[in-house]
């Protein structure tokens, strides 16, 4: 089975992330792997880190490979700092955002 890519969009931000979404929900949908790419994403917003943590939950149930292109990079490092996501950051969150690596 061929792994599915998503890869978000410059301007990925509330008012845009309906079509994040969107890609997401059909990619998931389809049963195949899924691989998120965010690192185009030049100012992302909470709603950023609420799609993301909706698909993981979304594939989660459904037992779909789920994951990151590449770890977080710096930009999505400091908003998941900036919304609290790495104060207690679950093996699981670590090897999701980080492919394991511990945040920087």
């Amino acid at each position: 089975m061929s792994i599915t890519t998503v890869t978000a969009a410059e301007d990925l931000c509330l008012p845009t992330i309906g079509t994040l979404a969107a890609d997401l929900t059909d990619a998931l949908n389809s049963g195949a792997p899924v691989r998120l790419d965010l690192s185009a994403a030049v100012a992302p917003d909470l709603s950023v880190l609420q799609v993301v943590e909706a698909a993981r939950a979304t594939a989660a149930g459904a037992q779909c490979d789920f994951a990151l292109t590449a770890p977080a990079n710096a930009t999505v490092a400091a908003l998941l700092e900036r919304a609290g996501f790495l104060t207690a950051l679950s093996d699981d969150d670590r090897h999701f955002w980080f492919h394991g690596d511990t945040a920087q």
